[in-house]
């Protein structure tokens, strides 16, 4: 069936800002980066155009930034338990213990399994036109890492090929994502000005645009507590949103020569997407329908569906955040900068949610938030003839929302800089070394850790270099991203972990004999598109440990003329 992947296409969607902490790594470019994103108040570049817009106000003439960290995210799963004896299977690794699944990504612009998140800005002062005006242009993209492939080789036993014994197993992620790669880039225009000597304040608009797409498996049955491949349907989607707006506002102030202040806010992103979806019955999924488009009079996406592809649409928010920072700057003759230190605190919404009508629809259809991906698929199911060709229009598919458990993240992040001048003069050559350390709480709430995103909680160690001459400076870096071992805990009431079956008695985790409520269960339950969300069986399947890390690697350069 096919609303389950449109639910994890929108876990793609949750790129934000550079420099957000919780579910992406701080700093934007190759400096802020190599200060473990501790910026705030410091960046006087290009790189301001995502960092903080009112940094721009240190440019001076004509600026250009050119940086990139390169990103790469190492994952592993390993689930608790043993693959289920299913009835309507005879299959070799029933009763056997799930298999580790590591993603093995393959960034379709990556170097390898890195993939480079830019930071391209021009900045200029208008020839001092207007004293103080700062304009700016650019595109700058998230620090996170949005592919997946959690496949393992594993082959989707489809109605044309059957099921074989001896076919490979399936992955235990496969219901929260086999694979995804995403694009979001945020073209943006900006501007400082300088009010008061001591005081620039700085604003910028962002015109997004994202392009993604995902598989996953979703249950082709109502209540497929044995995760038979049989019972499963195999979903591809792909959405898109050509106009994504959002804002940000920031301020620097120095009170003194040796203190600078910063801060800026960030405004959600409100994304709402649009594209096709497509999906393959396992050869257990009955014959006798099937899913294909609504009725023109009927769709809340788009019309021209077809019964390959259905229209498909899905609304979600990334949150607002906040950031404030304090700077203390080591002064040298005639104030010129020996170094730094910097303290940033950063705030993120992911706690932010919808209210729910007791059948777990929104109570406000509008509603976007981070927790919660409204899902619409304008399709609908068919009664088939006798040879199995769709025939006669029965019901639209529900109307949908995935919950990912998420709560506010908080950062902290240190970084600093030294300058060691190469020669004398008013304005030497120099050489900067950097570095910073930053801790991100955890976006996922207990149980709510999922292959498909990283709400871990973790700690960033970042160090770097640059050379500036005159008119230019070439900077370099280094930082890795330490997660360790994480896991989920049994999902039942009493802590247990929950594997619910099909006998009478034993449905949900909280010992009662039926499912619990959406807003008490503790980690996500495979999706099924044919009942609305408050009745999805209670099955969760991310009970386990998640291993994870990230290496980066920081190139840039910029120019002032």
């Amino acid at each position: 069936m096919k609303l389950g992947g449109l639910l994890i296409v929108g876990s793609l969607l949750v790129p934000q800002a550079a420099g957000a902490g919780g579910l992406f790594l701080p700093g934007s470019g190759a400096t802020s980066s190599s200060r473990a994103g501790a910026a705030v108040a410091s960046t006087d570049d290009g790189e301001a155009l995502s960092v903080n817009p009112a940094g721009l106000a240190k440019t001076n003439g004509w600026t250009i930034t050119i940086s990139t960290a390169f990103v790469r995210y190492f994952m592993e799963f390993t689930r608790r338990g043993t693959y289920d004896d299913a009835p309507d299977l005879t299959a070799a690794y029933e009763g056997q213990p799930y298999q580790t699944v590591e993603n093995d990504p393959k960034p379709p612009l990556g170097i390898g399994k890195f993939q480079p998140i830019p930071v391209v800005a021009v900045v200029s002062d208008l020839m001092g036109k207007v004293c103080g005006l700062r304009i700016a242009a650019g595109l700058y993209a998230p620090t996170g890492y949005p592919f997946r492939d959690m496949s393992q080789g594993y082959q989707f036993p489809s109605v044309a090929n059957g099921l074989d014994p001896n076919a490979v197993a399936p992955p235990p992620t496969r219901y929260d994502v086999l694979k995804q790669e995403s694009k979001l880039l945020l073209p943006t225009i900006a501007a400082s000005y300088r009010i008061l000597p001591e005081l620039d304040v700085g604003a910028r608009f962002t015109a997004g645009n994202l392009e993604t797409k995902s598989q996953v498996a979703v249950w082709g049955t109502p209540v497929n507590v044995t995760e038979s491949v049989a019972q499963d349907s195999l979903f591809t989607a792909e959405v898109s949103d050509g106009f994504i707006p959002a804002f940000g506002i920031g301020a620097t102030y120095r009170p003194t020569p040796n203190i600078e202040v910063g801060a800026v806010y960030n405004s959600p992103f409100i994304i709402r997407a649009k594209g096709t979806a497509q999906s393959i019955k396992g050869p257990g999924v009955s014959r006798n329908t099937s899913l294909g488009p609504i009725p023109d009079d009927m769709v809340s996406c788009a019309t021209g569906g077809t019964f390959e592809k259905q229209k498909a649409c899905i609304s979600l928010e990334l949150p607002q955040n906040a950031t404030i920072g304090g700077r203390y700057k080591f002064l040298g003759p005639n104030d010129t900068l020996k170094g730094d230190i910097e303290v940033n605190i950063n705030w993120e919404n992911w706690g932010a949610s919808c209210e729910h009508n007791a059948d777990g629809s929104l109570k406000d259809p509008d509603c976007t938030s981070p927790q919660q991906y409204k899902v619409v698929i304008d399709s609908g199911l068919y009664n088939n003839d006798a040879a199995g060709n769709p025939q006669d229009f029965a019901q639209p598919l529900e109307k949908n929302f995935l919950n990912y458990g998420l709560q506010d993240t908080f950062s902290f992040r240190l970084g600093g800089s030294w300058h060691f001048p190469l020669g004398e003069g008013i304005a030497p050559n120099e050489v900067i070394v950097r570095g910073g350390i930053a801790y991100d709480t955890r976006a996922a709430k207990e149980g709510w850790l999922r292959a498909n995103l990283d709400g871990a909680a973790r700690t960033t160690l970042a160090v770097g270099g640059a050379y500036k001459a005159k008119k230019w400076q070439l900077n370099a870096g280094f930082g890795v991203v330490l997660e360790g071992t994480n896991e989920n805990p049994g999902a039942a009431a009493n802590g247990s972990d929950c594997n619910p079956t099909a006998a009478a008695g034993t449905a949900g985790c909280a010992g009662t004999g039926v499912d619990r409520p959406l807003d008490q269960r503790q980690g996500p339950d495979p999706t099924n598109p044919l009942i609305q969300p408050a009745f999805q069986t209670e099955n969760p399947y991310n009970q386990g440990a998640f291993k994870s890390h990230y290496i980066l690697l920081m190139l840039g350069f910029s120019t002032s003329f």
